[in-house]
C-alpha cells in the first residue's frame, strides 16, 4: 500500500492506495467526505467506510482522521 500527503481545500490528508489514482479522482472522493463531514470525529465514531461512486469506478473508502484509505472497485 502507498501514500502521498495531499492538500486539498486547504487541508492535508494522507491518502492511501493500491490501484493508481487520477488526481481528480482523489480530488472528487474528497469532496464528497468533506460534503459528508466525514473528517468530523463525532461523525468518524458513527461511520468511518463510505462507498463512492464516480463517473465508471466505485471506490470504497475508510477515513481515520485525516487518512483516507481508498480501494477502487
Amino acid at each position: 500500500m502507498d501514500s502521498i500527503p495531499f492538500v486539498h481545500a486547504n487541508r492535508l490528508f494522507t491518502i492511501f492506495f493500491v490501484e493508481d489514482l487520477e488526481f481528480w479522482e482523489v480530488r472528487a472522493i474528497l469532496d464528497r467526505l468533506l460534503d459528508r463531514n466525514a473528517f468530523d470525529t463525532h461523525i468518524q465514531e458513527i461511520q468511518s467506510r463510505y462507498e463512492i461512486d464516480l463517473e465508471d469506478d466505485s471506490f470504497t473508502v475508510w477515513v481515520s482522521e485525516t487518512d483516507v484509505y481508498i480501494r477502487k472497485g
